[in-house]
């Protein structure tokens, strides 16, 4: 049973999504016909699926002094994720990302990171104590990567396993990788990093070792519903998700890592708590929407007893 928690350093933007027939060119307005409004950045669900799926989660970030802070740190308390960490900032807005969407699923997105941006050094070092009981702190690429290459660095020098979604993908320098015991890649991400042209499993098998052999401990590179190939010093392996009818994979790798935090916090083998973040990730994917498409542990639970 896990006692100590998975952290999250990372992003919180706030989604505005307008539906519409048609997408507006420069110069030109549009008539919509649906709005809504979603919670999200990547750090963010990350720690929420943490949670849903039984985790003790910390996060630790910055949100605005602004209604979209407010709500953030509601629905984190409504979680039992410990805030403590979470730093309201009266200096600038909540991150924020807007996306217009045609009746394709085609779509437009602007995000201004706001708040996210401004998580700094000095946020880390006074978060030091409180990551100390953590079992595995978690990244990814939202805030300022000289901040995230810090914490990373600082949270590996206490002996805590670090992991890192590197999401938007920028190279990395690289004397960072030594300092990352769990990379998880998608293919385009993959390719962005090692640059080999990630296409299925035998190259990503390629990238994994790229990754490994300039020190990261265990790749998992993912490959969406073609799986994903675990790359460690030891071994090369590949696993396959269930089959299912997706109709939105928006966030599932996302859920995918928290998925796979809390089975390891739960002392799971890193291969066990693959399959269970393949599975959590896959039954995401059957609905709309990210942090309300996370499955129950139960519902994993019961998708893999089919196997």
């Amino acid at each position: 049973m896990q006692t100590k928690p998975v952290t999250v350093i990372g992003s919180y933007n706030v989604g505005l999504f307008l539906k519409g027939a048609t997408l507006p060119t420069p110069g030109q307005t549009v008539i919509g016909d649906q709005f809504y409004e979603g919670g999200g950045g990547k750090g963010s669900n990350q720690a929420v699926a943490a949670s849903k799926f039984g985790a003790k989660t910390r996060f630790i970030g910055r949100v605005g002094f602004d209604k979209y802070g407010e709500d953030a740190i509601a629905m984190y308390r409504r979680l039992g994720i410990n805030t403590e960490t979470v730093t309201v900032d009266t200096s600038i807005h909540t991150g924020i990302s807007v996306i217009l969407i045609d009746r394709f699923g085609q779509n437009l997105i602007s995000v201004i990171p706001g708040a996210n941006f401004n998580l700094s050094c000095q946020d880390i070092d006074a978060a030091l104590q409180a990551i100390a009981d953590s079992c595995i702190v978690a990244f990814q690429l939202e805030n300022r990567l000289e901040v995230t290459d810090y914490a990373i660095r600082r949270v590996h020098d206490l002996g805590i396993p670090t992991f890192l979604d590197p999401a938007p993908a920028v190279p990395l320098p690289d004397d960072l990788y030594p300092y990352i015991d769990i990379i998880k890649p998608n293919e385009t991400e993959a390719t962005i990093l090692t640059g080999i042209p990630v296409t299925g499993v035998g190259t990503a098998d390629e990238a994994g070792h790229w990754l490994v052999e300039r020190g990261v401990g265990t790749a998992i590179v993912t490959l969406g519903e073609h799986g994903a190939s675990l790359v460690t010093k030891d071994a090369t392996r590949h696993f396959f998700p269930p089959r299912v009818k997706a109709i939105d994979s928006t966030g599932a790798g996302d859920i995918f890592a928290g998925a796979l935090m809390t089975a390891l916090a739960q002392g799971r083998s890193m291969e066990d708590s693959i399959v269970f973040a393949s599975h959590a990730a896959a039954i995401s994917t059957t609905r709309l929407g990210v942090i309300e498409a996370i499955p129950s542990a139960d519902e994993v639970m019961t998708s893999l007893a089919t196997l």
